[in-house]
């Protein structure tokens, strides 16, 4: 799937691209060929995710907060879905790069933990992680800012690639934490499992990260697992979300009688399925939605 070219250089959370070696610092752009495409499979695989990750989530109407926004890579996306996006980033030259990519999202100076915002001001909030030593504190003013719930997303230290990575004194594209030390910590913000949902992509080695692999297919679509090198945790912090109305779940079922028990509710998309690609590539365009 083809991706622009401004979202193939980056990532969310880093800036760049994964090199063979170190993450790269925000802004910088990569320079070898290998690099560009490495970091367009790899967005293309974050993209997916977190479609998937962020189904659930009623969006008419609902403002969503992307803290670590970097340089906007995921707002065109994010506001092509149907939310009303707003962003906070510390980098004043990727601030400015973010609201050129979406002229209509507010994008704040601030920290994660430091969120210059109201309690429950946004319905939803997305936490790219950026100092794993501040997992903690940025959890929590997540959780402050959040309405009605907020996701996480991170690089995953104990993944298969991460630990490939060490082995080869390399490291993953950005600053890394362990699956484990978030769902802990949110555990301890007392989001048991009952209210949390956990995605990850990217499960195998570095070197697979690209379309031409062998392996591709299990760095898209091996997803249910805490082995990918990038995951999200999802969060809902009150009400059951919308789900598809019962008259939709009893079509198939009328003509069969009613005596046959019904599945759990589903997730409802409110916007149907049209690519994130598609979305992304029109929003970053033209600056707004078609």
């Amino acid at each position: 799937m083809k991706r622009p070219a401004a979202h193939a250089r980056e990532m969310p959370g880093t800036g760049g691209a994964p090199s063979a070696g170190k993450g790269r610092p925000p802004g910088h752009e990569p320079s070898r060929p290998a690099d560009v495409v490495m970091a367009r499979f790899v967005l293309e695989a974050q993209f997916h995710l977190l479609e998937r990750a962020l189904a659930a989530w009623p969006r008419r109407a609902a403002a969503l907060l992307d803290v670590n926004c970097g340089s906007g890579a995921l707002l065109p996306c994010l506001w092509a879905c149907g939310f009303e996006v707003d962003a906070v980033e510390a980098d004043a030259a990727a601030r400015a790069r973010a609201q050129t990519r979406c002229p209509s999202a507010t994008i704040m100076a601030g920290r994660d933990d430091d969120l210059p915002v109201e309690d429950d001001a946004y319905d939803w909030v997305l936490l790219h992680l950026q100092e794993p030593h501040r997992l903690v504190p940025a959890l929590a003013e997540a959780r402050r800012v959040a309405r009605r719930g907020f996701a996480v997303t991170f690089w995953n230290r104990h993944s298969l690639a991460g630990l490939c990575a060490r082995l080869a004194r390399a490291s993953l594209p950005g600053p890394a934490a362990s699956w484990w030390e978030v769902r802990g910590a949110l555990r301890r913000l007392g989001l048991g499992p009952g209210g949390t949902a956990s995605l990850s992509v990217l499960a195998a080695p570095m070197n697979t990260w690209r379309k031409a692999s062998p392996l591709a297919a299990c760095n898209h679509w091996l997803t249910g697992l805490p082995l990918g090198a990038w995951g999200v945790f999802r969060c809902f912090l009150g009400g059951g979300g919308s789900v598809t109305p019962l008259a939709l779940r009893l079509g198939a079922r009328l003509g069969r009688g009613m005596d046959e028990r019904l599945g759990p509710p589903e997730p409802a998309l409110e916007y149907g399925r049209k690519s994130f690609s598609a979305r992304a590539r029109d929003c970053d365009r033209e600056g707004r939605v078609p």
